[in-house]
């Protein structure tokens, strides 16, 4: 049975503007919807492997609170009707799936030192990288010798000449809203809603389980270790 594509129904949302509204002033994006979702989030604990205590976490339900991942599935959840589940906690099936978007050119797997700001727009998903990071997942980018791996995630919340805010589900904080430069990051990959020119299917993926203490897997798993032992 083949599996529609998440963006296929993105898309389609993305063209739709308020009733009676003409596009261009006043026009909402499926960028804006997704960013306004995450935003009812804001103030909410982080916990790992949280998922504001919905059911579907096995035999029980799941963690109060919120992670990073968390976050970004439930805010593109609202958005654009995705049952949360559908996207996988592991960073490297995220990106190769296309679930989130698409890599964004001159911003898939940058160091931080040859990140271009400018090119980062409102509703992006960043996946941060950390170099010889804590191996949960297969290695983001390999460089030098060096492998990066995703330890958090996070949305742009708003990107204006260069000057960059982020949504998050802070390690050890709440969810919050803070300049890209105060999250500590090695290298970046940023991810996109595609254009409507591109519709790709997608190849069938297991159900997404949220995260459990001592068996997890992800950039979450990664996040929890980083937010005891902060750079």
């Amino acid at each position: 049975m083949a599996h529609l594509d998440p963006w296929v129904l993105a898309l389609a949302l993305s063209a739709l503007s308020p009733r009676g509204a003409p596009p261009g002033v006043g026009h909402v994006t499926a960028q804006d919807r997704i960013v306004a979702a995450a935003e009812a989030y804001l103030g909410k604990p982080y916990v790992f492997g949280g998922r504001d205590g919905r059911p579907g976490c096995g035999r029980r339900r799941c963690n109060q609170g919120i992670d990073c991942l968390g976050l970004i599935f439930f805010a593109f959840e609202k958005a654009l009707g995705i049952p949360w589940r559908r996207f996988s906690v592991t960073p490297s099936v995220l990106i190769r799936h296309r679930q989130l978007g698409v890599p964004v050119n001159g911003l898939n797997r940058v160091l931080t030192a040859d990140l271009d700001r400018s090119l980062l727009r409102k509703g992006d998903v960043l996946l941060f990288l950390e170099r010889d990071g804590v191996e949960t997942d297969k290695p983001a980018l390999v460089r030098g010798g060096d492998a990066y791996y995703v330890w958090h995630t996070a949305l742009v919340d708003s990107a204006v000449d260069g000057r960059v805010l982020v949504i998050e589900a802070k390690p050890g904080d709440h969810v919050v809203i803070e300049p890209l430069d105060a999250v500590p990051f090695d290298a970046l990959i940023a991810l996109r809603l595609p254009p409507a020119r591109r519709r790709s299917r997608l190849r069938p993926i297991r159900p997404n389980l949220a995260p459990r203490d001592g068996s997890a897997r992800g950039a979450n798993a990664v996040s929890r270790g980083r937010a005891l032992a902060p750079r």
